[in-house]
């Protein structure tokens, strides 16, 4: 059983292994930075599994567990340089392998079909989030999409959920945040809003049931089935 489309008014979908399959085109960002300085390339799972938290938390993790490489080594300066290569190559390669899950497109029609506003709300920098959903052609297809900017902090900051409701004048029981992920629970509960995790994407079945998620479905279609 997915949201309760007959109260919902607002769905607030994570971006990352939620919509949208990208974990490739992270990866390939990620070991390109990695080339930049001279460091061994990791692999996708790897990374995969250390996406959600921002690129910072994920460019500090790629250099800090580099082979060879004591934990910790990456200074400040360093990680600053590269979430800025990180970005730039990502911003001009956004969609090279990324796809979006099988259903997302019915999934988000029938939210349209309802009346029931639609948002984004990603730890990836703003323009990376809104440069990936344009390159793919979704980008129109919802009402907010909000990224990590210096305005509003990243999940698991309950914050942006509370923007996009004051400005969808939707109110927590009226919303649903949908999310693959630890911070996206998280950020769902602490704003006060109803929480549906998906097992495709990062998270497993036990770790969103032991975080708290009042639905959890397999796939989008089920989001709102």
């Amino acid at each position: 059983m997915g949201i309760d489309l007959k109260t919902c008014r607002l769905v607030v979908f994570d971006l990352d292994g939620t919509l949208v399959d990208t974990f490739d085109d992270i990866a390939a960002a990620v070991n390109y930075v990695m080339k930049e300085f001279g460091l061994p390339s990791h692999q996708t799972y790897d990374v995969k599994i250390h996406v959600g938290n921002g690129a910072r938390v994920l460019m500090a993790w790629s250099l800090n567990n580099a082979s060879g490489k004591k934990p910790g080594w990456a200074q400040d300066a360093m990680i600053d340089r590269a979430v800025a290569l990180w970005k730039g190559y990502y911003l001009e390669h956004p969609a090279v392998h990324s796809r979006l899950y099988s259903g997302v497109l019915d999934m988000l029609g029938e939210l349209k079909n309802r009346n029931i506003r639609t948002a984004v709300l990603s730890n990836k920098p703003h323009e990376v989030a809104e440069q990936l959903l344009d390159v793919l052609g979704i980008k129109d297809l919802f009402d907010y999409i909000v990224g990590e900017s210096v305005r509003i902090p990243r999940k698991p900051s309950p914050d942006g959920i509370s923007y996009l409701m004051s400005i969808a004048g939707a109110k927590p029981q009226e919303t649903w945040m949908v999310g693959d992920s630890e911070p996206d629970i998280q950020a769902g509960l602490a704003a006060g809003c109803r929480v549906c995790a998906v097992t495709y994407g990062v998270g497993r079945r036990e770790e969103l049931e032991r975080l708290g998620a009042h639905c959890i479905v397999n796939t989008p279609m089920g989001i709102v089935t």
